[in-house]
């Protein structure tokens, strides 16, 4: 029989000071660093900080799995945590738990203490976390869904002891390691194997793209013989920016996306003689139907007015202030799908987020600019909510 080592064994043999511990969903992580930090503050007297980014997720999360353990083990919780302050008294320790709406400017520079928890790393900025892990003297716990790399992949493992000696050591935990996860979660985990982005993320504990800093996320697939075909999008560009054309189909929830081109140094008319080819030659040339209804950026007259000479079937979208958020809500309110060939696609939603504070939370705002292809499907989206095709 081969002994499989679970989680907590797999934490608790971790030596260096600073424990990072990648892992994705139902891989028992939080509930085995509180069960481990439950234990080295029975040891001996010791000040633990325990930190995430939002009091809800601190109260539904890391709280959540302390008062558990505290039931588990037939201790009384009532008696011993403080709700006003959000310390637990164990033996003759402290537990403190802390979210970053608590941390100021100068949050970490004062203070110091014996054991540190980052829950949910991803979501907390380097500087604030970097003061607290500066500040502490045992033991630093970092968990967190690898959803995209961040500071615990490039900052964390810089970091030296006087003699030079890396101070920090990773492991990835999954699904597999918890022998408490319920029959239920396994399942659904297991379910989604077909999506592969995410599986890679949430199942296996791989770094990815996965994320809700990811404004968008999706899968492959070809387009249902029964998927009914929407108005195309496209997007002008001027080099270095490739002017794009993406068709677009709908099943219920599920919004398929073709890329038919995404190509550079096109000319906005069409002129005979010309060296270069303009954006009609490159329509003509992957004999888009003329008939078909496409909505086009609206800040680029000349293109529109150049296809709708050679007849084709533009309109310029409407836009408006906010217009782009909004866009942004109604693409993410469906379920998308790529076919195989829409590698452009891929790339832009692989590299477009949403903004993060100094704190490292999360902002609904897009970084950066908008990548053309996915602004072509924000177009035709846009107008898909107006005439009434949504979800």
């Amino acid at each position: 029989m081969i002994y499989h080592i679970t989680t907590y064994e797999k934490i608790k043999r971790m030596t260096k000071k600073i424990k990072v511990i990648q892992g994705g969903q139902g891989a028992g992580k939080n509930v085995s660093i509180a069960q481990i930090l439950l234990e080295k503050a029975a040891e001996k007297k010791r000040k633990i900080t325990v930190m995430t980014d939002t009091y809800s997720n601190l109260k539904d999360g890391t709280i959540s799995d302390f008062e558990a353990l505290y039931d588990a083990m037939g201790l009384d919780w009532s008696n011993d945590y403080n709700k006003s302050d959000k310390d637990l008294k164990h033996g003759l320790s402290t537990i403190q738990f802390r979210y970053i709406s608590d941390i100021k400017q100068q949050a970490g520079k004062s203070k110091r203490r014996d054991i540190l928890y980052i829950n949910e790393a991803n979501k907390i900025g380097w500087e604030v976390a970097s003061t607290y892990i500066g500040r502490t003297h045992e033991d630093v716990y970092i968990d967190y869904n690898p959803d995209f790399e961040f500071w615990a992949h490039t900052e964390v493992p810089k970091l030296t002891n006087e003699a030079g000696e890396q101070i920090s050591e990773q492991i990835v935990v999954t699904f597999l390691d918890n022998e408490m996860i319920p029959a239920s979660e396994r399942d659904f985990i297991l379910s989604r194997k077909d999506n592969v982005e995410w599986f890679r993320v949430y199942g296996l504990g791989e770094t990815g793209f996965y994320s809700e800093r990811q404004i968008f996320s999706y899968n492959f697939a070809e387009i249902p013989e029964d998927a009914k075909r929407m108005p195309s999008g496209m997007d002008f560009g001027l080099s270095p920016d490739p002017t794009c054309l993406v068709n677009l189909y709908l099943k219920g929830a599920n919004l398929y996306v073709d890329e038919v081109f995404s190509e550079n140094n096109l000319m906005p008319e069409k002129i005979k003689g010309a060296e270069r080819m303009s954006v009609v030659d490159k329509m003509d040339e992957v004999a888009f139907e003329k008939g078909w209804r496409i909505w086009g950026d609206s800040a680029n007259k000349t293109n529109i007015t150049d296809l709708r000479k050679h007849g084709y079937n533009i309109y310029p979208v409407k836009k408006y202030t906010g217009s782009q958020i909004d866009g942004i809500k109604k693409v993410r309110s469906y379920k998308l799908f790529l076919t195989p060939r829409s590698t452009n696609i891929k790339k832009a939603c692989e590299s477009w987020f949403f903004r993060i504070d100094h704190n490292g939370k999360i902002i609904p705002e897009p970084k950066g600019h908008e990548p053309d292809t996915l602004a072509a499907i924000r177009y035709a989206v846009m107008m898909m909510a107006r005439m009434g095709f949504t979800i």
